[in-house]
């Protein structure tokens, strides 16, 4: 389909709604990318020395970290 059919619903769009059905979509993809890093950078507690997640880090009984 090089140059497109005459029928269907995409090929009979003019090219702007294209342009901007594309770019919907690449924004919705930035939205989510950044969604996604403000949850893990910004909502959850990081070591001050690597910046792994706390989580990652073993402890021991009385809290206090074991690496």
């Amino acid at each position: 389909m090089a140059t497109g059919c005459r029928d269907c619903t995409t090929c009979t769009k003019p090219g702007l709604v294209r342009l901007f059905q594309k770019w919907l979509v690449g924004l919705m993809y930035l939205v989510t990318v950044g969604i996604a890093y403000v949850i893990k950078r910004g909502l959850r507690s990081h070591c001050p020395q690597c910046n792994h997640l706390l989580s990652n880090h073993a402890r021991r009984r009385d809290g206090s970290f074991a690496d």
